[in-house]
């Protein structure tokens, strides 16, 4: 009964409606950290530097990390998932051609977090991320110490799932239920947050801005 047309299309409205929410609720989180006024052509700009606290993830090696992973060099932290169908590839695909442009070698890193740690392992996030640039760092964790680590940074994200033909949203932080199995949709929001080699998150790129914007502006972050 579950796989009929008409279910299937139901399934794909509630999470279509599911996602625009996500997604709108992590624009308007965003939006209200940085300042109005930046001299930069695409690159939003916290009105005052903020530390990274301390954390530990682990790398797509399967290496335990905190702050020093961000330190002597600059960042660009991206949260999202390995079965992304979309969006998620566009912007590592974007962002791996900026690393080549920049030919920035130990002084760039693009950071993808995976928000979606019951579906990517170690091995399948190691596989994602070296699929689009050698300098993307993959990083991954639990529920709970994901949450923190994105909330630093005002990103937003959920999961949406069918249980008994019902849609529910399981929150940033919270393990998935036993009975949601592998059919979900993890729904989060599409901004690449800027930090410092002083372990510092100054800013973010906001969806849709142009590669040569943003080459722009790094260049003029990192005194280039």
């Amino acid at each position: 009964m579950l796989n009929k047309p008409g279910h299937k299309k139901r399934w794909q409205l509630l999470y279509a409606v599911a996602i625009v929410a996500s997604l709108g609720l992590g624009v308007v989180l965003g939006a209200q950290q940085f300042s109005a006024a930046s001299p930069l052509a695409a690159a939003q700009l916290l009105p005052a530097p903020k530390t990274l606290p301390e954390f530990t993830l682990e790398n797509h090696r399967s290496e335990a990390v905190g702050v020093n992973v961000f330190r002597h060099r600059w960042s660009l932290v991206f949260f999202g998932f390995t079965s992304c169908p979309d969006f998620c590839p566009l912007e590592l695909q974007k962002l791996a051609k900026l690393l080549n442009l920049m030919g920035a070698g130990d002084e760039l890193q693009v950071v993808f977090v995976s928000v979606d740690p019951e579906r990517d392992g170690q091995e399948k996030l190691a596989n994602y991320v070296g699929f689009f640039h050698p300098q993307i760092l993959g990083l991954r964790g639990s529920n709970l110490a994901l949450a923190n680590f994105a909330q630093f940074f005002g990103a937003a994200y959920d999961r949406s799932a069918i249980v008994e033909s019902k849609l529910i949203t399981i929150p940033a932080g919270i393990n998935l239920p036993t009975n949601v199995g592998e059919q979900y949709q993890v729904n989060h929001s599409t901004r690449v947050f800027v930090v410092n080699p002083q372990g510092e998150f100054i800013g973010s790129f906001t969806s849709p801005y142009e590669l040569e914007e943003m080459l722009s502006d790094m260049q003029k972050l990192m005194g280039r």
